[in-house]
């Protein structure tokens, strides 16, 4: 008996392990197995800035790519791409080859969806947005787009300029399928509000203890921890300086009184000097997993909203993720943006990366001139992750390509931070924008002028439906059942046992 629940644990360990997933947290630690090497390394380095700071949220002012991992589990497409994007709403910009007809190797504007980012770009009730502001964008030979993924973050507002305006932080995330022409869905899927996919979202600092109030208490815990060094944003470290100082202490006499709790005004850190992220970690979000997004069905089920207008919601921010208002058709002035994360779509950011690509340039105008240093791109373990059904991108029976590269706010202006297997400048890492300077016959860049593929290949066999793959849970349930079931069999047949032979 004692072999067979043995044998029973080793199978429950390796069945575990087969079918393991990845912790949707922006981060490849630990999830070295699952994910396996990287698809894509690069070196070319970046123009638009270089990180700096080591915060989940505000990196600095950097935006890079350095490599690329993705894998097909149990019905699922699960992609990291480390880097940094900076939160001025740079975009990291996803095309899914899903080996599907309908696909597009040029975007044409015209005879795509409308909308995708609108309200970034105007696209709500007009004909714009972020695929026609990639107009004639051009993939490798062999690369047909099926899907698009675009995702951003920054400091949003809602009610502007009203009583009730509230200024929060939040990542975004937007789908939208290219194989229909212009009657392809378009799907704001929705928003997370705190780093590396937390369901949590970011209050004042100064609440040391985390009971939903800046009061005496704190001020208890800064005392009896003054002087000590403590892990970034933990404790009473309020600006993120590692140790417990002065400063601390101002910025609990400052904050005193305030209300941290879920339905507290939120934080937005639009500046690196002003906390750190890590220490504005506020009450975690009833009935929301790690990666999950908040959409309008969140926000009027378990964030209490009652109406569009945003009666009744437990957070402020849950506002920014429901249907315009009725009384504001035409003019949205409380700014909702209409979630609705129909694909499962999950995702988590995180932008604390220092190391990879550097800045090509010391500034953003001329005379420019190189940043002296070492390159490391294969260290970089964090950035943005993401997963999705395979039902969304077409059900592919057969590997999938991936092109990601980073662009501007308006999406009209393509970085030189591409993955794939290209040589666009790679040797000399001094590579000019994409998009404004290195072709000039197009105002957003081909990939096809540039040598190598500008894509990663993620191997899919087929098996990877949901269908086909059991739950990790159910798969092992059912291992040790066929054994303990095997064993009373034995008993009742009266069997020899296997080690009497």
């Amino acid at each position: 008996m004692s072999r067979l629940f043995s044998s029973a644990l080793m199978l429950t360990l390796i069945a575990t392990k087969a079918f393991a997933v990845a912790t949707m947290d922006g981060s490849i630690v630990g999830d070295e197995p699952f994910y396996g090497s990287a698809l894509s390394t690069q070196n070319t380095r970046t123009q638009y800035g270089d990180a700096n700071t080591g915060d989940p949220i505000n990196g600095g002012t950097g935006s890079e790519i350095d490599q690329v991992f993705g894998r097909v589990s149990n019905g699922r497409l699960y992609v990291l791409v480390t880097g940094n994007l900076e939160p001025n709403f740079n975009k990291l910009e996803v095309f899914i080859d899903s080996g599907k007809p309908g696909g597009v190797n040029t975007i044409n504007g015209a005879a795509l969806p409308v909308g995708v980012d609108g309200f970034c770009c105007g696209g709500i009730g007009t004909p714009d947005g972020a695929l026609q502001r990639m107009n004639g964008l051009k993939f490798d030979t062999g690369f047909n787009a099926n899907y698009f993924l675009t995702f951003t973050h920054g400091f949003e507002t809602v009610n502007p300029n009203m009583p009730d305006e509230d200024k929060f932080w939040a990542l975004t995330a937007h789908y939208a399928d290219l194989t229909q022409g212009t009657n392809g869905a378009v799907v704001p899927a929705g928003m997370q509000l705190a780093y590396r996919g937390l369901p949590n979202v970011l209050r004042f600092p100064g609440d040391y203890n985390h009971n939903g109030t800046v009061d005496a208490a704190d001020y208890t815990v800064w005392r009896d921890t003054l002087g000590a060094t403590v892990p970034r944003g933990s404790g009473a470290d309020a600006n993120g300086d590692k140790t417990i100082t002065a400063v601390d202490y101002s910025t609990w006499a400052t904050q005193f009184g305030a209300n941290t709790s879920l339905s507290g005004y939120s934080y937005a850190p639009q500046s690196p000097t002003e906390a750190a992220s890590e220490a504005l970690l506020g009450p975690t979000l009833p009935g929301l997993a790690q990666g999950q997004l908040i959409d309008r069905a969140y926000a009027q089920s378990l964030g209490g909203c009652t109406a569009d207008s945003g009666a009744g919601c437990s957070a402020k921010e849950f506002e920014f993720a429901l249907n315009v208002d009725p009384s504001e058709v035409g003019t949205n002035d409380s700014k909702h943006r209409n979630f609705n994360n129909s694909i499962d779509l999950q995702m988590a950011l995180d932008d604390s990366n220092t190391d990879g690509v550097r800045s090509a340039l010391t500034d953003e105008s001329p005379p420019f001139s190189l940043v002296p240093g070492t390159d490391d791109p294969q260290n970089v373990t964090t950035g943005l992750e993401f997963s999705i059904p395979l039902s969304q991108i077409g059900n592919p029976t057969g590997d999938i390509k991936l092109t990601t590269f980073i662009s501007s706010l308006g999406h009209d202006d393509m970085s030189n931070q591409v993955d794939g297997t290209g040589i666009y400048d790679q040797g000399a890492g001094t590579g000019a924008n994409i998009g404004s300077e290195f072709f000039s016959s197009s105002p957003i860049g081909s990939f096809d002028d540039i040598p190598g593929n500008q894509y990663v290949t993620i191997a899919n066999s087929g098996a990877g439906s949901a269908s086909s793959v059991p739950e990790p849970a159910s798969g092992v349930l059912a291992t040790v059942a066929i054994i303990v079931g095997s064993f009373h069999l034995r008993r009742r047949l009266s069997l020899p046992r296997a080690d009497a032979c």
